[in-house]
């Protein structure tokens, strides 16, 4: 099978993307599949294979005659996860793995998202959405201190910040604010952090995956450098949780992955406070796929190996195409 392996892209994930499509290109090469990488470039740009670099429309004119069977979309933040090149797979005629362009869309933006869980009965933490320059001490007295301060379109904890008090809400907040245009203001729900994978059948139906505890060992919370540097956290799958708990964790994360629409899978993440609250933060609709990935450690533990995964995955998308 011919797969185009798409990674890179204008994110604050850049770095990530690239070492997810890494691992795509061995697992691929494992699976005796014929890849091709296509990597866009973090200012722009884009390099097929080893081919000298060239403009995003060349370079979609060079994928499109290399005629793959399927694409690997291994981006992720926007551009690659926000429906942008799912779109532009679909013009050209190329199926591809994980949601299609609402899910997407929906999936990046936490406050859109964050609706469609409430509209879904969710339990969500209680926000106050800004779009320009609020009382910053009304947001406090309304939701209290600490909070989490979350620009829309962004992953892997970038463009979030945790305040702790006034003037840090002040300075954080207006940062955030003037270079994302709209914030969510979010309680704050101190606890024990999980994920909840979930991965479809080749026919659609998604299952529910071991649920993953996460303990970052000095960060205060589960942010881009404890979640990309190697040893930074401990990720204990399958979770050290009583039955009931974990029912309710995978059920949380099938409930979110089919209120955004998602399709193949995805990764959502949840809060369990001390008074044993359950909070979904947010769902990942292209989780990632490095070695320090989360997904790719539960699928793992219910005995789907990295290839096999990957493999799943391409089978899925085709199985769209087929039934389209």
């Amino acid at each position: 099978m011919r797969v185009a392996v798409l990674m890179g892209g204008r994110s604050g994930e850049h770095e990530v993307s690239l070492r997810s499509g890494a691992a795509v290109l061995g697992a691929l090469a494992a699976l005796g599949h014929e890849p091709l990488s296509v990597v866009f470039g973090k200012f722009g740009g884009v390099r097929v294979a080893d081919l000298e670099d060239k403009t995003i429309g060349q370079g979609l004119l060079a994928l499109e005659a290399w005629r793959p069977d399927v694409a690997f979309i291994a981006m992720h933040g926007p551009d690659g996860e926000d429906g942008r090149v799912q779109g532009t797979l679909e013009i050209l005629g190329i199926p591809y793995q994980g949601s299609g362009i609402q899910a997407s869309a929906v999936g990046l933006d936490k406050i859109r998202s964050k609706s469609a869980f409430r509209a879904a009965g969710l339990p969500v933490a209680d926000d106050r959405i800004v779009t320009r320059a609020p009382d910053w001490s009304d947001i406090a007295g309304d939701l209290g201190l600490p909070l989490v301060l979350k620009t829309p379109a962004s992953g892997s904890s970038v463009g979030v910040a945790i305040v702790r008090d006034l003037p840090s809400l002040v300075a954080e907040g207006a940062g955030l604010l003037s270079a994302a245009g709209a914030l969510l203001c979010e309680q704050y729900v101190a606890g024990r952090e999980f994920t909840a994978p979930v991965v479809e059948d080749a026919d659609g139906v998604p299952r529910a995956l071991p649920i993953v505890e996460i303990r970052p060992k000095s960060n205060s919370y589960f942010d881009y450098g404890a979640k990309y540097t190697p040893g930074a956290s401990d990720e204990l799958c399958p979770a050290p949780i009583e039955p009931p708990l974990e029912q309710e964790l995978r059920r949380v994360g099938l409930a979110a992955h089919v209120a955004l629409g998602c399709r193949g899978y995805s990764r959502s993440d949840i809060i369990v406070g001390a008074d044993g609250r359950v909070v979904l933060l947010e769902t990942n609709t292209l989780p990632g796929l490095t070695g320090e990935s989360l997904l790719p450690k539960s699928a793992t533990a219910a005995g789907l190996d990295f290839p096999a995964l990957i493999q799943r995955l391409l089978d899925r998308a085709l199985s769209t195409r087929h039934a389209s």
